[in-house]
Formats: C-alpha cells, structure tokens, sequence
C-alpha cells in the first residue's frame, strides 16, 4: 500500500508524561463516592466477623502486620519506609477510603486535610508528606526522632492477650490455657530496635477491668503474681553510661499503694544484678572442661557492681489513710558507678480518692550533670549526678523486679519480711502495680518534647496513616481511633493526581510524496472513477485537510483534524504535527 502509508521512524514520535492535579474541598462523602468505616479487632472466629472486623484484618495484614521486617510484601513497597513513615495498629481504627475517580492515579502528598470532633475531641489533621498524619494543633517538630527511641513497650498489641482464655489465633477458648498463671512468652518491642522482651506471669488489663486503661489500651500488670516479671534483653545502646538518655512510661497506683510501699523501695525498672554467660574458666558456675554435658550452655552470673540506672517507688506517711489521704508515694531515680551512687527523688502521687486509678505519666531523664524528674509534663525534682566511672554493664533489664546475682528475683529492696509483705499486697489489690508506654531515648529531651511525650501518649506526632495510592486513610491514634464511630466531619480537603501522558507524532512529507488526491471533488463522473483532467496538470496540487494514524494492519487509529486546508507544496518538505493526550 505503498503511497497511501508510511511509516514512522523513532525520530517522528515523542512521549511525555506529566501530572495534573484537581483540589478537593467537601464534606459531602457521598458527592464524591467516599465513605467511612470503623474498624475493630475481634478475637473470635472470622467466619463471625462483622465488616468492621473483615476490614480490621484487611488492613492489619496488608498494610501494618510485621511492617518492619515485611516491607517487601507490601502493596506499597515504594513507599513502604518504616524509617519516615510510622505504623502502628490498636485495637481499633477510623478508615476513610477515597474514590478512585477523585484521587486519579494517587493523592498529592502534603495536601490532605480533615477536621472534625467527637464528644469533646476535636482533631485537625494533615498529612507530612511521607504518609503519616498528624493534629496540626500539635504540631510535628515539637517530638523527639522516632530514631532516638531505642526502646519502646506499649504494649501495642497487648490487647490480643487481655483474655488468657482465648486463643486470639482461631477464636476458640482454650481447653488446656497456657496462661494459667499470667502470659509467658517472648516478643519483640514495638521499636525499630527490635529489642527482644520476655514476659513472665503477666496480665494485659485494659479500660473496663479491674484498672482504667488510658484510650482503652492495656497496662501490664503482674496478675497478682509476686514471680510476675518482664525482661528486656541486654543491648549495648541501652547502657547510656555517660550519654545523656529519658525513660518515660504511665502508671496507675492504687488506692492503698504508698501504704504498701511503705518506706521500703519496690522496684519499677532497673538494669542491675545478673548476666548471661558461659560457664567457662573462672567465671561462677564454670571450670567445666568442654567435652561436659552443658559446659556451653548459657548460664546466669553476677554483673558487674554497677547500673546505668534504677527506678524505685516508695510510700510515706504510713498508715491507714483517713479522709485526708496523707499518704503519699515517691519516685526514686538512681545510677551507680560502683563506688558512687547520685539519686533524685520526687512525689509522683497521693494516695487520694482523685489520684486512685488515675493514669500518671513519669519521665525521668540524666541532662548533662543532673538527673531530672517529670510528672504529667512538668519537673518535680532535680539532683546533681555526681557518678564520675562506668555506670554500664551487661545485666538484662528488669521491670517489676530485680534480678539477683544468683539468678533469683526480687521486688522489694530490703528483707524477705518486707518481701512477704509486698506479697500480702498483691494478693490484696489484685494487679499491684500497672505499667504502660514504656519508651527509652539516648538523649535528653527538650521541655517542649516532654511535654509533647506526655500528653500525646504515644511520644510521637503520627496519629494514622494516609496511603497516597490507594486513597485510604486510617486513623490509628488511641486518642482519635474512633472518631469516625458518631463523630462528625468538618473539612476533607485534597489534592489528586492524574497521570496524563502527552503523545506527539511527527508526519513528515517529502515534496514528491502524496502528490494525488482521492477527493470524490476530483473524480470524473464516470463508473471507473477516472481522475478529473484539471488534476493532472502541473499546477494541481491537493490539499491536506486531516490525517490518520493507522496501526500495522492498515486500522485507523487516530484521525487529526486541520482547522484550515494546507496546500501541499512540491518545492519544501512539509511536517504536520499531531499531538494528544491519553
């Protein structure tokens, strides 16, 4: 068909993508085929789910279960950072999900917004550009890095383990509980560190239990057990020594705690005691040759005589409380060099009706040469440190008890008297002492960040999570989790982005081709559509009034309209340009 067609080279065709963005403003969900959802968690069967189960699944599986270390099975691989993007799942979730005819190929990051508030909540938030978002009336700059928290126990998923009796895994109760005297097992914290936690006899108890959970999210308590302990695995970036570092966690004391106490210290967290070793050479338990049984097992020994720091609670003022709750309990901070010990100590509650169940936040933190103390975001003790040595060691780190040179654990710093009598109190108060959002930074934080750490509850500014791709937002924040359960919408604003790619193709015609016509204007009325006379002069030359884009078979593909007839010229070649966009 030579004459009619000709082919393009690779020079003659040009293809530019480029996006093109349309701003959303509404709160009209319907309009513009949006729609919510609240999502929650359920440990029963899934063939019984409710959608709001199905979806919480969904979600957890594509989008936030083992996120760390399964990026790579994520729909969102290239944007899946666990370095820049937060995420984190509750129990429960907002989900906003987006049509995709109004956010295109994806939503323009840095330009979400969405307002709205629920009972006395009000939230305003916005995307940072990475996918996280956060309340703007909080602000993002005022929270310490994620990457300075090298430590961090919410517990998150905590809540799965709130009833002993179920297995969370099928639904079904356990015949046989493993559990029957508190959770056992061991876990991976809720940092990027991936430290590795080891929970002994412990209860998960949230909002509706025995204990006031804060956003109904559960505190570890020792499930009246006096063995009941956690254990956090010795890493080097842990020992701080001489660096500067903040611990920080919630807890709830209850009615009769300080009494308990007493003045004798009950320990919260401490790093101190025993080791891991191998029981080779001079070390405790060794002088095993290497061919006997067990000479390379791990075994516990004596650490070093020193630690990085210790957190006590103490009671004064003992005595059956009267009305005036005089009782009072104290928060003792402490680090060791193994000759000289530098303390602080603050009143962090009083054992008042106001005070009992009531979660407190304490953050306590070495600034320098001094050792500081926070209740609820504002500095309730100060102390010089006056340690001058090496207050490291290789010790695990121990939450609600001691651990022992021998191996042995204890909760009370003093006698076995004193011991037995913390015992009474368990078994009286029934969870004893609750710990929650149990975070570690190697730096000391700012005023502002102390703050923002404690009245964000999470210690970071991401409260959900918004997927540019596939136009989902979720609301993870125990705060904000169930805004959209009753709550109401006040702004939705966005941009999308819609891929359009630009094609243009160069028809180039050279003076001798295409010089004929097949206009019916020029054709003879004859039965054999013989060419008119006038058009095989010398002076005729056709005009060219569209052209036609066909594939390899000869089937037009495209048609180009000209908004004027263009002589074709005989002296010049001439180039027709055709341009759309797909």
């Amino acid at each position: 068909m030579a004459g009619i067609f000709k082919k393009f080279s690779a020079n003659d065709i040009k293809i530019t993508p480029f996006e093109a963005h349309k701003q959303y403003n509404t709160t009209n969900l319907a309009s513009i085929g949006a729609s919510t959802e609240s999502l929650a968690w359920s440990g029963a069967s899934k063939n019984t789910f409710s959608t709001g189960s199905r979806l919480y699944y969904q979600v957890d599986k594509l989008y936030y279960r083992n996120y760390i270390n399964e990026r790579a099975h994520r729909l969102e691989i290239d944007s899946a950072n666990y370095k820049v993007q937060e995420r984190r799942l509750y129990q429960s979730a907002s989900l906003l999900s987006l049509s995709q005819k109004t956010f295109g190929s994806q939503i323009q990051p840095g330009t979400f917004e969405l307002s709205g508030s629920k009972g006395s909540t009000q939230f305003n938030l916005k995307d940072d550009g990475y996918g996280n978002l956060y309340d703007i009336n909080l602000g993002k700059d005022n929270f310490p890095d994620e990457k300075h928290r090298v430590f961090y126990l919410a517990p998150i998923k905590g809540f799965k383990r709130s009833d002993l009796t179920l297995n969370y895994e099928t639904g079904n109760t356990y015949i046989n509980t493993p559990f029957s005297g508190g959770y056992s097992g061991t876990i991976l914290d809720d940092s990027y560190f991936q430290n590795k936690v080891t929970f002994f006899n412990n209860a998960f108890v949230k909002s509706g239990q025995s204990t006031t959970g804060l956003f109904n999210t559960p505190y570890i308590t020792q499930n009246a057990k006096t063995d009941s302990r956690i254990t956090i695995k010795n890493a080097p970036y842990l020992n701080f020594n001489e660096d500067d570092f903040a611990i920080s966690f919630y807890f709830i004391p209850g009615s009769d705690m300080p009494i308990a106490l007493s003045s004798t210290p009950r320990y919260i967290l401490t790093k101190e005691g025993a080791q891991d070793s191998f029981p080779l050479g001079s070390e405790a338990g060794g002088n095993y040759s290497t061919s006997t049984s067990g000479a390379l097992d791990i075994t516990t020994t004596p650490a070093a005589n020193r630690f990085p720091y210790r957190l006590t609670l103490s009671g004064s003022n003992v005595g059956v409380p009267t009305n005036n709750f005089a009782a009072t309990g104290s928060l003792v901070f402490e680090r060791f060099d193994g000759d000289i010990k530098s303390s602080v100590a603050g009143v962090v509650f009083l054992s008042a009706s106001s005070n009992v169940n009531v979660p407190i936040h304490v953050l306590v933190q070495k600034s320098g040469d001094n050792l500081v103390i926070y209740k609820n975001g504002t500095q309730v003790a100060t102390s010089s440190d006056l340690t001058t040595g090496t207050c490291q060691n290789n010790s695990d780190i121990t939450i609600f008890k001691k651990q022992n040179p021998d191996g042995t654990y204890s909760s009370i710093s003093s006698s076995a008297t004193a011991e037995a009598a913390w015992a009474g109190q368990l078994s009286e108060q029934g969870d004893g002492f609750a710990i929650q959002q149990l975070q570690m930074w190697d730096k000391a934080l700012t005023e502002t960040e102390i703050q923002m750490v404690s009245e964000s509850f999470t210690g970071t500014y991401p409260v959900g999570n918004l997927f540019y791709d596939n136009g989902f937002t979720i609301i993870t924040h125990p705060k904000y989790m169930d805004v959209f359960n009753g709550g109401e919408l006040n702004t939705l604003k966005y941009k999308n982005t819609h891929l359009i790619t630009e094609n243009e193709y160069q028809c180039n015609v050279k003076e001798e081709e295409f010089e004929f016509t097949t206009n019916k204007t020029a054709l003879k009325v004859s039965p054999n559509n013989e060419v008119a006379d006038f058009t095989t002069g010398s002076a005729f030359k056709p005009y060219v009034t569209t052209v036609g884009l066909y594939n390899d078979n000869g089937e037009l593909l495209v048609v180009g309209k000209l908004g004027q007839p263009i002589r074709k010229s005989s002296e010049t070649e001439t180039t027709f340009v055709i341009r759309f966009d797909t």
